[in-house]
């Protein structure tokens, strides 16, 4: 796992999910992604290779994160949100991914009740600039949080999108996926056949 300073709170999310462990729901449904066409294979699209590597809203690098939302609406606005936090106009091909989600560990930080137990504010989960903190070799508050649903052996968590009012993100740990549980992207084959030749 990559170096960084943990966040304060890392070590008091961890235990609070060890002791409640009825916070964990299950969940299952459709989840939306917008990304780059350069990585167009089923297998790449459900790695979280990606986030691994740099980083994302609730993974410090180091953790493989898959992210979407429960919208096309919202994973448009997700997948611009870095483009606009650099200034930049969204240019680049992209390609819409629809993945049939069945989880069985799942913390749902878009309930006040769940919230609560954790002793988080949503105005905390939707504030700091968790792309700064990465920079500089700091865990966000969001970061920490989901590394410690990350250990506790979640399937993954729903939250608040940031980028688009109104909007869920569903973020998934792959590697911890248990027997039961499932991704699979919708129409693989026709991602398939654009990797044809590579």
């Amino acid at each position: 796992m990559t170096k960084f300073h943990p966040n304060p709170r890392f070590r008091e999310f961890r235990d609070l999910l060890a002791a409640n462990t009825d916070l964990f729901q299950p969940w299952s449904g459709t989840l939306f992604r917008f990304q780059a066409v350069d990585f167009p294979a089923p297998e790449d699209v459900l790695s979280g290779a990606g986030a691994k590597w740099r980083g994302g809203h609730w993974n410090p690098p180091g953790v493989p994160t898959l992210y979407g939302s429960t919208t096309d609406t919202a994973a448009l606005e997700e997948g611009k949100a870095n483009d606009r936090y650099a200034g930049i106009v969204t240019r680049c091909p992209r390609l819409l991914v629809a993945v049939e989600a069945r989880l069985e560990r799942v913390l749902d930080l878009g309930a006040a009740l769940v919230r609560r137990r954790l002793g988080l504010k949503l105005v905390e989960l939707l504030a700091g600039d968790w792309r700064k903190l990465t920079d500089a070799g700091q865990e966000s508050l969001t970061q920490g949080m989901g590394r410690a649903v990350y250990v506790a052996g979640g399937s993954g968590l729903l939250a608040r999108s940031a980028a688009c009012n109104g909007g869920v993100n569903v973020v998934v740990f792959p590697g911890n996926l248990r027997p039961g549980e499932s991704l699979a992207v919708v129409e693989e084959g026709k991602l398939r056949r654009l990797t044809r030749g590579k």
